[in-house]
């Protein structure tokens, strides 16, 4: 059974698999390699999941959610029609139907994932995926950061290239030898943000140093731009519904991706019968979004300092996530630079590329078997101790600092602190801060040690943490020879076995509608939207759309619905398009559709 690799984004999901000697991104039945990561349950109770659910959200936002990856490993829960959902919960719901796409794509069951998360992700968050793989019914015995499998795809792709070639691929700057590089792997998607720097040499690749903001992506532009279209139009921001503000939001969204073809866009949303607009370039979201920006800046100056480089010892800045292809981003990086940053791969593509690499690598698959791949701890993590007398606090003891080569092992002794203590109690944090309390805590170890005066008993301490995020804690006593240890996975959110259970006979029980249905939501959801934003000869025009798509529909012919599908789907996306463009033309309504016996063949 092959192993895949899974991409489980903020805003999109994508699968890919290492098969024929090369690494394939994998389609569902519509040939779309793309799955957005939103969860709806309509008013029937069916779960719906892509296309069909982002739809939905336009129209019913109550009823959806997205976005949900950025709480993962938190006690946020969503409810939906009803029903309530932790985000590992609904991250189980999209990988379950990434398993189902790969499985008709394949012919074969698939077991086994690989996924990809943020490489700032903490072990609750890892934690979280990897339950929400087990929920979908997928071993995941590998999590690997989003940037190392970007910079994972580029390197296979050059040494496959010099392998063919006898010389380097197009991704050096100057000398064209791949023989060693250092990248930047800027990696910025709709809820997150990751900066990694990247060495290469021969086959190996070595993370040295990462950071990131587990808060920041291209979905705060879309607030960003929303925010600013309503104080150009006299509209207050956070007074606005649910429902308004995802379809303000999605028109900021469409707009900025429409900055990636031309230099201005003008934003258009209908309210109270009027039209509102506001002209949109990428140096107005420069004005617009200061602090974004300044956060992106910051990022990247800590990933660099961690690796005690500058900005001149960068070989190559690697743009990976949807949102890196924004030109006020990759103009804001040109500046900072000093250079000319464009995108090499598809930036949307590229993590789950470098993730069915991997998955291929676990295979110990010929064509990528030999290359090495080093990742770093993406955090801090120590030891609460005693603190300075002056305050009589707490404070951290930093056993394996952020950015150490991954598995790592470091040992330390630590004495009593008081008169005939009885127990050491050894507690374990994540995170940067002098603070114990303002870090994350991930569990404890309680180590028993003979009555002694203070400072006269004591153990050493050995942390082991290794390439999937989990820490295991081993004391051994300097006089008894008394020896303990635990594993931390993670401090929080674990299911009982019976909850896990329940949980996912119920996950596996829920099926995804069928293609053709799910399909036909999506349109039909469109549509209903189009038909509330349109009016005179466009409504008709929405409306005999519809009409004709029932009439397909309800023959029940599988070819007229599918030959019908496509035909509607242009049509509807033709009006949306002239819609946000204020293009409308009464001619182009002139032809409409017939839905006579025959028509759509």
């Amino acid at each position: 059974m092959a192993v895949i690799g899974i991409d489980l984004g903020t805003t999109n999901s994508l699968a890919a698999v290492w098969q024929g000697g090369q690494v394939c991104l994998i389609p569902d039945k519509t040939g779309n390699y793309i799955t957005p990561s939103i969860v709806a349950v309509d008013a029937d109770g069916n779960i719906m999941t892509g296309y069909a659910a982002r739809e939905e959200e336009l129209l019913a936002p109550d009823r959806c959610a997205s976005n949900f990856k950025r709480f993962m490993g938190t006690e946020k829960r969503y409810c939906l029609a009803g029903h309530e959902f932790r985000p590992e919960e609904l991250s189980a719901l999209v990988l379950k139907k990434m398993k189902e796409g790969a499985e008709a794509f394949l012919g074969e069951e698939v077991t086994e994932a690989v996924i990809s998360v943020p490489a700032y992700f903490n072990s609750d968050q890892r934690y979280a995926t990897k339950l929400a793989a087990q929920l979908a019914g997928l071993a995941c015995e590998r999590i690997v950061n989003e940037p190392s499998a970007a910079a994972l795809t580029v390197r296979q792709e050059e040494l496959s290239a010099k392998g063919q070639e006898g010389e380097a691929a197009f991704y050096t700057m100057d000398s064209g030898e791949a023989s060693e590089q250092c990248l930047l792997v800027f990696d910025f998607g709709g809820g997150t943000l990751d900066v990694s720097i990247v060495d290469c040499f021969e086959n190996i690749v070595e993370i040295t140093a990462i950071a990131g903001d587990n808060h920041l992506g291209g979905t705060d532009f879309d607030e960003v731009i929303a925010a600013a279209f309503c104080a150009e139009n006299g509209m207050e921001w956070e007074t606005l519904d649910r429902k308004e503000k995802t379809a303000l939001m999605f028109e900021g969204r469409r707009c900025k991706e429409t900055l990636s073809s031309q230099e201005a866009v003008t934003m258009q949303y209908q309210r109270d019968g009027k039209c509102l607009g506001m002209e949109l370039t990428s140096e107005k979201i420069f004005s617009l979004a200061p602090g974004l920006f300044r956060r992106i800046k910051n990022t990247i100056s800590r990933a660099l300092s961690d690796a005690g480089l500058g900005i001149s010892d960068i070989s190559q800045v690697l743009l990976a996530g949807g949102s890196s292809r924004m030109p006020a981003v990759q103009m804001f990086l040109s500046r900072l630079f000093g250079r000319g940053i464009t995108a090499g791969v598809e930036p949307d593509f590229l993590v789950a590329r470098g993730i069915g690499i991997y998955a291929g690598i676990k295979e110990r698959q010929e064509e990528v078997k030999d290359i090495l791949m080093t990742d770093v701890c993406p955090f801090s993590l120590g030891l609460r101790v005693q603190g300075d007398l002056a305050d009589g606090e707490g404070k951290m003891c930093m056993m394996i600092e952020r950015n150490n080569i991954l598995p790592c092992r470091v040992t330390k002794y630590f004495v009593t602190a008081s008169e005939f203590q009885e127990e050491i109690r050894l507690m374990v944090y994540l995170g940067e801060s002098y603070h114990p309390e303002q870090n994350l805590k991930i569990g404890e170890l309680c180590f028993p040690v003979p009555k002694a005066p203070a400072g006269k008993e004591g153990v050493y301490v050995t942390f082991t943490y290794n390439i999937n995020g989990i820490l295991e804690v081993f004391a051994a006593s300097s006089s008894t020879g008394q020896e303990k240890s635990a594993a931390f996975v993670s401090g929080r959110g674990q299911f009982s076995p019976e909850q896990l259970l329940q949980k996912q006979d119920w996950i596996q029980a829920q099926q995804h509608l069928l293609q053709e249905e799910e399909e036909r939501k999506a349109i039909l959801s469109m549509a209903d939207r189009l038909f509330a934003e349109t009016s005179g000869a466009a409504r008709e025009y929405v409306e005999q759309v519809i009409q004709y798509y029932n009439h397909a529909w309800k023959s029940k012919s599988l070819i007229r619905i599918r030959k019908a599908g496509k035909a509607v789907l242009q049509s509807l996306l033709a009006v949306d398009m002239r819609l946000r463009q204020s293009m409308f033309d009464e001619g182009m309504f002139e032809e409409a559709f017939l839905w006579e016996d025959g028509a759509e063949e």
